[in-house]
């Protein structure tokens, strides 16, 4: 995979956005890690990865308002729209070999996660 950082991490928001759980699969790195400090959440697979966006209730997108990107990371601000009211939040993108290896979510408004449908997340 030869994409630029910032179209590697905007093509990721836009096959999550469609559902194109095959398609964002192949942007990330076996070694793919995702974190949410503020809810202690973490998932260590890059099939993890995908479940948690395919199992996340529906309907739901996320517009990006803003992407910051170098060589090897990005960050995206996103607005998350689902059926409750819309949140910020801070996406960090870190990458190896040209695919994503980790992402780091920051929500700046607090809230407690509920269940969660995927088995890949871990509390910490």
């Amino acid at each position: 995979m030869s994409l630029a950082t910032r179209d590697l991490v905007l093509l990721h928001w836009r096959l999550a956005n469609v559902q194109d759980w095959d398609g964002l699969g192949r942007l990330l790195h076996a070694e793919m890690t995702y974190e949410a400090p503020q809810s202690r959440e973490r998932i260590r697979s890059p099939l993890g990865y995908v479940d948690f966006f395919a199992t996340w209730p529906q309907p739901w997108r996320a517009e990006v308002l803003r992407c910051i990107a170098d060589g090897s990371s990005a960050m995206t601000q996103i607005s998350f729209i689902s059926s409750a009211p819309p949140m910020m939040g801070l996406s960090l993108f870190d990458l190896k070999d040209g695919l994503i290896v980790k992402v780091t979510d920051y929500w700046p408004d607090p809230y407690e996660p509920g269940p969660r449908l995927s088995k890949h997340v871990e509390r910490y």
